[in-house]
């Protein structure tokens, strides 16, 4: 782990309580390491930064000490909803002191909000820097992370925000980039070919980009970036638990999870269906393309009766 002891964890947030043990925090920080660390810069670059700080040269110091100022905020947000309770014989019991007193709902949503975005802030600072010292970090370089990351086409918050107003955030970042996919996958292949996509994909992973595919990624970021944003915007304000489908608000730092009304359900399931279609119609062409002795076609088209009745 990139953290061992309370003093490194105070080294990177003042504001930690002095009478805060280690071992309290210990579960938290594993998970933080392993949920948002881990997907980000790859387990084999956290593995080598968890060794002795004098086997260490000074540049993984320099990253480590960027990454831990990330890990001890999502550490927080981790360990935020269940510090103030505990589980004992008595089943689930809630913690006080003589001189403290349990954060009213607002304070601690301020704290939760304000945590998260300076945890992110603090990993798209380190992932900058680790990325134009990439050489220097074999480890980093030969994990899928890292592949995956200069594949991409809008490759973090920083490009992104260079078209949307998302505050660099890499919360957000990550929150559109199922819908980045889907655009790409459904409006950018077909009109740009899947060759070309291709090529322009592999030519940033290599980082090799010829004057072509640069007039090229300049044309698609901003398009890319527009239909995303209007793609994602009717599904955003709503979350897919285990309880369902629930539409996401938040009034005054009072935060509600409702079941979705009807109308909002209908709505995702009649734009998932359309979406479905598009895929299908995209796998069609796909197995016609493998299999050129068939006759060709794209998509079903039912009748009245909702049973396939042509072909087109």
């Amino acid at each position: 782990m990139l953290f061992t002891t309370t003093e490194e964890l105070k080294a990177s947030l003042g504001t930690l309580h002095k009478n805060l043990r280690f071992d309290t925090l210990l579960s938290f920080v594993e998970q933080a390491e392993a949920k948002h660390l881990a997907p980000a810069v790859g387990a084999e670059l956290l593995e080598k930064l968890s060794e002795p700080t004098e086997q260490l040269s000074a540049d993984y110091q320099a990253l480590r000490k960027k990454l831990r100022a990330a890990l001890v905020q999502y550490a927080v947000l981790e360990a935020a909803p269940f510090l103030a309770v505990s589980i004992g014989e008595l089943g689930v019991v809630e913690q006080s002191a003589l001189n403290a007193a349990p954060s009213r709902q607002w304070v601690y949503h301020n704290f939760v909000d304000a945590a998260a975005e300076q945890a992110d802030a603090n990993l798209d600072i380190a992932l900058l820097w680790l990325d134009t010292k990439a050489a220097d970090f074999p480890e980093y370089q030969a994990s899928a992370n890292y592949a995956e990351a200069r594949g991409q086409l809008l490759r973090n918050a920083h490009e992104l925000g260079k078209f949307l107003s998302i505050k660099n955030s890499r919360r957000a970042y990550l929150a559109l980039l199922p819908f980045l996919a889907r655009v790409e996958e459904l409006e950018l292949r077909p009109l740009l070919g899947d060759e070309r996509m291709d090529a322009l994909h592999a030519a940033l992973v290599a980082g090799n980009l010829s004057v072509g595919d640069a007039a090229l990624l300049a044309a698609v970021r901003p398009a890319l970036a527009h239909l995303t944003m209007a793609t994602a915007l009717p599904e955003l304000s709503v979350s897919i638990t285990g309880a369902g489908i629930r539409v996401l608000s938040d009034n005054d730092g009072i935060r509600q999870r409702q079941a979705a009304p009807a109308d909002v359900v209908g709505a995702l399931s009649r734009k998932a269906q359309g979406l479905a279609t598009q895929y299908l119609e995209r796998l069609n062409r796909y197995v016609d393309n493998t299999r050129p002795d068939e006759e060709p076609w794209a998509v079903t088209v039912p009748d009245n009766s909702g049973k396939p009745s042509f072909r087109v």
